[in-house]
Protein backbone atom coordinates (compact mmCIF):
# COMPACT_ATOMS: atom_id res chain seq x y z
CA UNK A 1 0.00 0.00 0.00
CA UNK A 2 3.25 2.48 0.94
CA UNK A 3 4.56 1.73 -2.57
CA UNK A 4 1.37 2.16 -4.50
CA UNK A 5 0.47 5.42 -2.17
CA UNK A 6 3.85 6.70 -3.54
CA UNK A 7 3.32 5.82 -6.88
CA UNK A 8 0.28 7.86 -7.08
CA UNK A 9 2.01 10.89 -5.69
CA UNK A 10 4.75 10.90 -8.02
CA UNK A 11 2.12 10.91 -10.97
CA UNK A 12 0.00 12.94 -10.00
CA UNK A 13 1.83 15.83 -8.43
CA UNK A 14 0.57 19.50 -9.19
CA UNK A 15 1.01 20.82 -12.80
CA UNK A 16 2.35 24.53 -13.85
CA UNK A 17 5.51 25.32 -14.69
CA UNK A 18 8.12 25.76 -12.13
CA UNK A 19 10.09 24.09 -9.53
CA UNK A 20 8.67 20.75 -8.57
CA UNK A 21 9.57 19.55 -4.92
CA UNK A 22 9.19 15.56 -5.93
CA UNK A 23 11.97 15.75 -7.98
CA UNK A 24 14.16 19.18 -7.46
CA UNK A 25 13.72 19.75 -10.99
CA UNK A 26 12.60 23.34 -12.95
CA UNK A 27 9.50 22.72 -15.67
CA UNK A 28 9.50 24.92 -18.59
CA UNK A 29 5.97 25.87 -19.96
CA UNK A 30 3.76 22.96 -22.10
CA UNK A 31 4.82 22.23 -25.08
CA UNK A 32 2.15 19.75 -27.49
CA UNK A 33 3.71 16.51 -28.66
CA UNK A 34 4.06 15.77 -32.39
CA UNK A 35 5.28 12.44 -32.36
CA UNK A 36 6.72 9.78 -30.45
CA UNK A 37 9.43 7.76 -32.45
CA UNK A 38 10.08 5.40 -29.80
CA UNK A 39 10.21 4.67 -26.11
CA UNK A 40 12.97 6.94 -25.02
CA UNK A 41 11.71 9.58 -27.59
CA UNK A 42 9.19 12.63 -27.92
CA UNK A 43 9.32 14.80 -30.29
CA UNK A 44 7.78 18.02 -29.70
CA UNK A 45 5.14 20.86 -31.48
CA UNK A 46 8.24 23.46 -31.48
CA UNK A 47 10.48 20.89 -33.14
CA UNK A 48 12.42 19.83 -30.24
CA UNK A 49 13.41 15.95 -30.03
CA UNK A 50 13.37 14.75 -26.48
CA UNK A 51 15.01 12.28 -24.99
CA UNK A 52 13.68 10.39 -21.24
CA UNK A 53 16.70 10.75 -19.49
CA UNK A 54 17.45 8.24 -16.16
CA UNK A 55 15.85 5.55 -18.15
CA UNK A 56 17.33 2.32 -19.52
CA UNK A 57 14.93 0.02 -21.54
CA UNK A 58 16.14 -3.41 -22.92
CA UNK A 59 16.53 -3.96 -26.65
CA UNK A 60 13.65 -6.03 -28.29
CA UNK A 61 10.23 -6.22 -27.35
CA UNK A 62 10.73 -4.09 -24.35
CA UNK A 63 10.93 -0.95 -26.32
CA UNK A 64 8.01 -2.02 -28.37
CA UNK A 65 6.12 -2.05 -24.87
CA UNK A 66 7.76 1.37 -24.00
CA UNK A 67 6.75 3.14 -27.56
CA UNK A 68 2.87 1.85 -26.92
CA UNK A 69 2.67 2.98 -23.50
CA UNK A 70 4.72 6.19 -23.83
CA UNK A 71 2.66 6.90 -27.02
CA UNK A 72 -0.73 6.28 -24.42
CA UNK A 73 0.34 8.33 -22.10
CA UNK A 74 1.17 11.34 -24.56
CA UNK A 75 -2.04 10.61 -26.64
CA UNK A 76 -3.31 13.88 -27.85
CA UNK A 77 -1.69 15.91 -25.11
CA UNK A 78 1.38 18.50 -23.97
CA UNK A 79 3.94 17.77 -21.60
CA UNK A 80 6.42 20.35 -19.56
CA UNK A 81 10.24 19.02 -20.17
CA UNK A 82 12.76 19.96 -17.49
CA UNK A 83 16.15 20.00 -19.50
CA UNK A 84 19.35 18.67 -17.74
CA UNK A 85 22.44 18.80 -20.41
CA UNK A 86 22.99 19.83 -24.44
CA UNK A 87 21.48 17.70 -27.47
CA UNK A 88 23.31 14.39 -27.50
CA UNK A 89 24.93 13.27 -30.68
CA UNK A 90 21.19 12.83 -32.24
CA UNK A 91 20.30 15.82 -31.52
CA UNK A 92 17.81 14.59 -28.70
CA UNK A 93 17.94 17.10 -25.55
CA UNK A 94 17.81 14.60 -22.32
CA UNK A 95 15.07 15.85 -20.48
CA UNK A 96 12.66 14.75 -17.63
CA UNK A 97 9.25 14.92 -18.49
CA UNK A 98 5.58 15.93 -16.67
CA UNK A 99 2.20 16.39 -18.49
CA UNK A 100 0.03 18.95 -18.16
CA UNK A 101 -1.95 17.60 -15.44
CA UNK A 102 1.58 16.39 -13.51
CA UNK A 103 1.89 12.91 -14.53
CA UNK A 104 5.55 11.86 -14.21
CA UNK A 105 6.67 10.61 -17.52
CA UNK A 106 9.07 8.37 -16.40
CA UNK A 107 7.36 7.39 -13.24
CA UNK A 108 4.79 6.13 -15.03
CA UNK A 109 7.08 4.11 -17.48
CA UNK A 110 9.17 2.77 -14.78
CA UNK A 111 6.01 1.71 -12.46
CA UNK A 112 4.61 -0.47 -15.59
CA UNK A 113 8.11 -2.23 -15.56
CA UNK A 114 8.93 -1.14 -18.72
CA UNK A 115 12.40 0.71 -17.96
CA UNK A 116 15.33 0.47 -15.63
CA UNK A 117 16.31 3.74 -13.86
CA UNK A 118 19.83 4.65 -15.25
CA UNK A 119 21.23 6.94 -12.67
CA UNK A 120 24.26 8.03 -14.95
CA UNK A 121 23.07 10.85 -16.35
CA UNK A 122 22.73 14.71 -14.95
CA UNK A 123 19.33 14.05 -13.13
CA UNK A 124 19.78 15.31 -9.68
CA UNK A 125 20.11 13.04 -7.20
CA UNK A 126 16.50 13.58 -5.19
CA UNK A 127 15.05 12.89 -8.85
CA UNK A 128 16.74 9.44 -9.19
CA UNK A 129 15.80 8.49 -5.38
CA UNK A 130 11.73 8.87 -6.73
CA UNK A 131 12.39 6.92 -9.49
CA UNK A 132 14.44 4.51 -7.84
CA UNK A 133 11.86 3.81 -5.00
CA UNK A 134 8.90 3.68 -8.56
CA UNK A 135 11.52 0.58 -9.93
CA UNK A 136 11.83 -1.23 -6.84
CA UNK A 137 8.01 -1.29 -6.41
CA UNK A 138 7.62 -2.73 -10.37
CA UNK A 139 10.60 -5.07 -9.10
CA UNK A 140 8.99 -6.58 -6.84
CA UNK A 141 5.98 -6.62 -7.95
CA UNK A 142 7.49 -9.08 -10.83
CA UNK A 143 5.66 -6.32 -13.25
CA UNK A 144 6.09 -6.10 -16.96
CA UNK A 145 10.40 -6.66 -17.95
CA UNK A 146 11.38 -7.92 -14.20
CA UNK A 147 9.38 -10.97 -14.95
CA UNK A 148 11.75 -11.55 -17.50
CA UNK A 149 14.23 -13.61 -15.76
CA UNK A 150 17.13 -12.26 -18.76
CA UNK A 151 16.48 -8.87 -17.59
CA UNK A 152 17.05 -9.81 -13.49
CA UNK A 153 19.48 -8.23 -11.22
CA UNK A 154 22.70 -9.78 -11.53
CA UNK A 155 24.28 -11.69 -8.67
CA UNK A 156 27.99 -10.27 -8.88
CA UNK A 157 29.59 -13.99 -8.78
CA UNK A 158 27.26 -15.12 -11.29
CA UNK A 159 28.14 -12.55 -14.16
CA UNK A 160 29.41 -14.32 -17.22
CA UNK A 161 30.22 -13.37 -21.14
CA UNK A 162 26.53 -13.09 -21.70
CA UNK A 163 26.32 -10.66 -19.25
CA UNK A 164 28.58 -8.24 -21.49
CA UNK A 165 28.31 -4.82 -23.40
CA UNK A 166 24.59 -4.02 -22.00
CA UNK A 167 23.36 -2.14 -18.86
CA UNK A 168 23.12 -4.12 -15.85
CA UNK A 169 21.90 -4.05 -12.55
CA UNK A 170 24.53 -5.98 -10.08
CA UNK A 171 24.22 -6.87 -6.54
CA UNK A 172 27.35 -8.49 -4.05
CA UNK A 173 29.30 -7.63 -1.59
CA UNK A 174 32.95 -5.96 -1.86
CA UNK A 175 35.74 -7.95 -1.14
CA UNK A 176 38.28 -5.59 -1.26
CA UNK A 177 38.48 -1.64 -1.57
CA UNK A 178 41.42 0.23 -2.84
CA UNK A 179 43.08 3.51 -4.75
CA UNK A 180 45.51 2.66 -6.99
CA UNK A 181 47.21 5.88 -8.28
CA UNK A 182 44.15 8.18 -7.63
CA UNK A 183 41.87 5.28 -9.19
CA UNK A 184 39.37 3.46 -6.67
CA UNK A 185 38.55 -0.44 -7.42
CA UNK A 186 35.81 -1.77 -5.53
CA UNK A 187 36.22 -5.65 -5.45
CA UNK A 188 33.64 -7.78 -5.51
CA UNK A 189 35.47 -11.31 -5.19
CA UNK A 190 38.72 -12.77 -4.32
CA UNK A 191 40.63 -12.25 -7.69
CA UNK A 192 40.26 -9.04 -8.72
CA UNK A 193 41.61 -10.35 -12.68
CA UNK A 194 38.58 -12.10 -12.99
CA UNK A 195 35.37 -11.35 -10.69
CA UNK A 196 33.58 -8.18 -10.96
CA UNK A 197 34.56 -4.81 -10.20
CA UNK A 198 33.65 -1.42 -9.65
CA UNK A 199 36.22 0.98 -10.65
CA UNK A 200 35.87 5.03 -10.21
CA UNK A 201 38.11 7.37 -12.45
CA UNK A 202 40.66 9.96 -10.24
CA UNK A 203 38.60 12.59 -11.44
CA UNK A 204 35.39 11.13 -9.40
CA UNK A 205 37.07 10.04 -6.85
CA UNK A 206 38.51 13.54 -6.12
CA UNK A 207 35.28 15.00 -6.34
CA UNK A 208 33.48 12.76 -4.34
CA UNK A 209 36.49 12.88 -1.06
CA UNK A 210 35.55 17.08 -1.77
CA UNK A 211 31.88 16.51 -0.87
CA UNK A 212 33.00 13.74 1.91
CA UNK A 213 32.27 10.51 0.18
CA UNK A 214 34.88 7.94 0.40
CA UNK A 215 34.88 5.03 -1.77
CA UNK A 216 36.68 2.55 -0.07
CA UNK A 217 34.37 3.20 2.73
CA UNK A 218 32.45 0.47 1.03
CA UNK A 219 34.17 -2.27 1.61
CA UNK A 220 32.87 -5.27 3.29
CA UNK A 221 29.36 -3.61 2.50
CA UNK A 222 26.52 -5.20 0.37
CA UNK A 223 25.86 -3.13 -2.82
CA UNK A 224 23.52 -2.95 -5.48
CA UNK A 225 25.33 -1.13 -8.59
CA UNK A 226 24.39 -0.53 -12.34
CA UNK A 227 25.60 0.93 -15.49
CA UNK A 228 27.15 -0.42 -18.54
CA UNK A 229 29.04 -4.04 -18.35
CA UNK A 230 32.01 -4.22 -19.86
CA UNK A 231 34.84 -6.68 -19.34
CA UNK A 232 38.30 -5.01 -18.51
CA UNK A 233 39.89 -8.77 -17.13
CA UNK A 234 36.98 -9.32 -15.41
CA UNK A 235 32.99 -8.17 -15.99
CA UNK A 236 33.78 -4.40 -14.60
CA UNK A 237 30.85 -1.16 -14.25
CA UNK A 238 33.04 1.99 -14.64
CA UNK A 239 30.87 4.55 -11.65
CA UNK A 240 30.09 7.92 -13.29
CA UNK A 241 28.23 9.38 -9.84
CA UNK A 242 27.49 8.17 -6.35
CA UNK A 243 23.53 7.85 -7.43
CA UNK A 244 24.81 4.62 -9.22
CA UNK A 245 25.32 2.72 -6.00
CA UNK A 246 22.62 1.26 -3.81
CA UNK A 247 23.63 0.67 -0.19
CA UNK A 248 21.40 -2.86 0.71
CA UNK A 249 22.98 -3.16 4.33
Amino acid sequence: MRCALLLLILLCAAGGAGADPADGLDYGPPVAVAAVPDGRTVRLADGTAVRLSALDIPAGRWRDFARSALAELLRDGSVRPARLAPPDRYGRVPAQLRREDGAWIQAALLGRGLARVDAGGADPAAALAALLAVEAEARAAGRGLWGDPGLAVRPAEALGRGDLDRFQIVEGQVQQAALVRGRAYLNFGPDPRQDFTVTAEPDLVRRLAAAGQDLTALQGRRLRVRGWLDWSGGPRIVLVRMEQIERLD
